[in-house]
């Protein structure tokens, strides 16, 4: 690789990361209100609303997109090492999926028994699947911030 080229790429890099970074922060801020609802009402299933569940989905597919395609074309570009970054990219790579477990735990421990004979199964399969996929979009940002905090840690003792 030129030395010219470096600069383009490591641009491409933060913006694909930023791209991860602003998608769980999206599904946070999106998700959070209908989790609390999942929280203080198990077993009472959520209405049926198109446009969060395609925003959702849209999102983490934008995620995804970002995640793969870094992964296969685009090298992590850190060039020297810098403990105090790296642990903080460590840190928040373990932060970004907390909210996700959370969601999960609660999701399946709490609220899928509590089901009544009336619910949609249809609409639980369908939020089922965007639980699932979201998990995967978290998981994969996550594992791109841990990957990043260890190239910034990769040469110490």
């Amino acid at each position: 690789m030129t030395p010219g080229s470096e600069f383009p790429r490591t641009k491409l890099y933060l913006l694909l990361l930023a791209i991860q970074i602003a998608g769980v922060i999206v599904f946070v801020w999106q998700q959070l209100p209908e989790f609390e609802q999942v929280v203080v009402n198990p077993g009472k299933q959520l209405p049926h609303d198109i446009v969060s569940d395609l925003m959702a989905a849209g999102v983490f597919c934008l995620m995804q997109i970002a995640f793969w395609y870094r992964l296969r074309h685009v090298p992590i570009p850190v060039r020297r090492q810098n403990v105090v970054i790296g642990h903080v990219c460590l840190f928040l790579g373990r932060l970004s999926f907390i909210f996700g477990s959370a969601l999960f735990s609660v999701s399946v421990f709490r609220h899928l028994p509590e089901l009544g004979r009336d619910t949609d199964f249809a609409l639980t399969a369908w939020r089922g699947v965007i639980l699932i996929a979201s998990l995967f979009a978290l998981f994969c940002t996550s594992l791109e911030l841990e990957r990043l905090g260890q190239a910034f840690d990769a040469n110490r003792n």
